[in-house]
């Protein structure tokens, strides 16, 4: 049956007073419940078979009325859990969800209920029952999985099951009662007293797990009597939460990761468990683990959004990237919503991992048609088209976002660095100048100017053309100026280089033409260059030495050109 929230039945039970009273199906009955026996609810048992999970829960519900005292436990009448259902126009035959059956149960006041799943072997049946409180449908204590040749006699086996599991009861409630007094060693004692009574007990062995929580107990200890737990049941909630956490205490992250998954593959809808699951894999850092578990929790429960989702994460972080794609096409096609930025932005970024840089563009272009204001899908568009080799394109993606204001990462290191990469080089410093003059205050772009700068060094260097080591010079005077104190002595060191040599390419001008003008600009530069090596000397000091030993023979030689040429 689809699944819905029991609010419904809930409106019945108002209206008719605030409880529901079964007056005409309990007229069936002749006996009346007494008033201390414990009220136990049968639902009924999901099945793949039609009818087969009504059969089932009506054959341990006869089998219990036969087999326990009646003074001891009421088993609440079909008939009353029928009208509840048909007044409420649940069908009757659906077994229904978890949530469902315990707010059933609680509107019928039950304290108790067994639920199960049955299917057909080729030998007769196989029939698998819990016991579960109705104060908590995670308190769930598993009677056991039957072979049988019918219902008939599977119910006999759980029935028989059922009467040894409640031996605990009387000693979990004690735990309970302990517990919320604050009586921790009463609440203990009570709990091995149900696990005497019953040695299979979980809800006795989950009260002791909570109260040495609550007492933060070593964490060994909670692991200790969680394993118990989760190995008796290995889908117990509490358990495996317990486990998962003492597990994280003790340094064992894959073992962590594993037990998280099992846990949220007991309830897969949960937000809470979903977020933890996921941080802990990013934490740990060891997601394989996590890989066969949610497999197989997927294989359990085909179709399970929520468990597809978990697993298309996990296949992204073990880097399975064709199975990742493959599955996050199949959630698209499952849920429509699931194609969200988040989607897009993290497969885009697989694609890059997977050096299926067109791809990368390609997908984040087609989540920029559905969130064309998504600054970060702009981004892995862009780096997507750059590590693609159509760095054009890039260059206008990113312009477009720009122009339309969009806060896109780093957007002038990566426009100036695509200005360089198209070869647009005498557009790279006014484009600088520009980011930095608006505000822009971030690292990239001062260590780009240097990078600049350091360009047209080399550049003036090779040619030992006057205009070039000009044009070095200014570069390098604006990119001290901006740079961080990290990078002042490289910048210094450099205009200090470029001082040298711009001083050796006037002298070399100054004696061809017999100019005096250059020859007295060498002196000057070479006067600014003993100023600023030295203050550059920590970044290459071997260099930097060299260099004053050059300006030390070359100054001389720039003053005897001056007597000999200024008159």
């Amino acid at each position: 049956m689809q699944s819905r929230h029991f609010q419904a039945i809930a409106g019945i039970g108002l209206a008719l007073g605030g409880t529901l009273v079964p007056s005409v199906a309990s007229a069936q009955y002749n006996r009346v419940p007494d008033p201390n026996a414990k009220r136990v609810m049968v639902a009924v048992f999901r099945s793949g078979e039609k009818g087969l999970g009504v059969q089932a829960a009506d054959a341990v519900r006869s089998r219990m009325n036969s087999e326990f005292p009646f003074k001891q436990v009421y088993v609440l009448p079909k008939q009353d859990i029928t009208a509840t259902l048909e007044a409420s126009g649940f069908p009757v035959a659906d077994a229904l969800e978890p949530h469902d059956q315990k707010a059933l149960a609680t509107l019928l006041r039950a304290d108790e209920y067994v639920t199960g799943i049955v299917s057909k072997t080729p030998t007769g049946v196989k029939v698998e029952a819990n016991l579960v409180l109705a104060r908590d449908n995670a308190l769930v204590q598993p009677l056991g999985v039957y072979d049988a040749k019918s219902v008939g006699e599977a119910s006999g086996l759980i029935a028989k099951e059922l009467k040894e599991a409640r031996k605990q009861l009387e000693s979990e409630q004690k735990c309970i009662n302990a517990a919320r007094q604050q009586q921790y060693d009463a609440a203990i004692a009570a709990a091995k007293e149900g696990i005497v009574a019953y040695p299979k007990a979980t809800l006795t062995r989950i009260c002791w797990a909570n109260v040495l929580v609550t007492q933060k107990a070593p964490a060994a200890e909670q692991l200790k009597i969680a394993k118990e737990i989760v190995d008796i049941d290995a889908k117990s909630r509490p358990g495996l939460a317990i486990l998962a956490q003492s597990y994280r205490d003790t340094n064992q992250g894959d073992s962590a990761v594993v037990t998280l998954t099992r846990l949220l593959a007991t309830d897969p809808k949960n937000p809470r468990l979903q977020k933890d699951v996921v941080e802990a894999l990013a934490v740990l850092a060891n997601p394989k683990v996590a890989k066969p578990v949610i497999d197989e929790a997927v294989q359990a429960n085909p179709g399970d959004p929520e468990l597809l989702k978990l697993r298309w994460l996990i296949l992204l972080s073990t880097r399975d990237f064709k199975e990742a794609f493959t599955q996050g096409d199949e959630l698209t096609k499952l849920d429509t919503s699931f194609a969200d930025t988040t989607y897009f932005i993290r497969t885009a970024r697989a694609y890059a991992a997977d050096s299926q840089f067109q791809k990368a563009a390609e997908t984040a272009s087609k989540g920029m048609a559905k969130f064309p204001e998504n600054a970060s899908l702009a981004y892995e568009q862009i780096v997507g088209l750059r590590a693609a080799g159509q760095n054009q394109q890039a260059l206008e993606a990113l312009d477009k976002a720009i122009a339309a204001k969009m806060p896109v990462e780093n957007a002038q290191t990566v426009r100036i660095t695509l200005l360089k990469d198209l070869g647009k080089g005498d557009e790279v410093l006014p484009a600088i100048k520009s980011a930095i003059a608006a505000g822009d205050t971030t690292q990239n772009l001062r260590v780009l100017a240097l990078q600049s700068a350091n360009d047209a060094y080399r550049k003036a260097a090779a040619s030992k053309d006057l205009n070039d080591f000009a044009t070095a010079v200014e570069t390098l005077k604006y990119a001290d100026s901006v740079v961080p104190n990290s990078l002042k002595a490289q910048s210094q060191f450099l205009l200090g280089a470029t001082y040298v040599a711009f001083g050796q390419a006037k002298l070399a001008a100054a004696q061809a033409g017999k100019q005096c003008a250059p020859a007295k600009e060498a002196k000057d530069l070479f006067v600014e260059a003993q100023i600023l090596l030295p203050k550059g000397g920590s970044f290459s000091p071997d260099a930097m030495r060299q260099l004053m030993g050059a300006v030390m023979q070359l100054d001389p030689y720039a003053d005897q050109l001056i007597k000999a040429i200024c008159k």
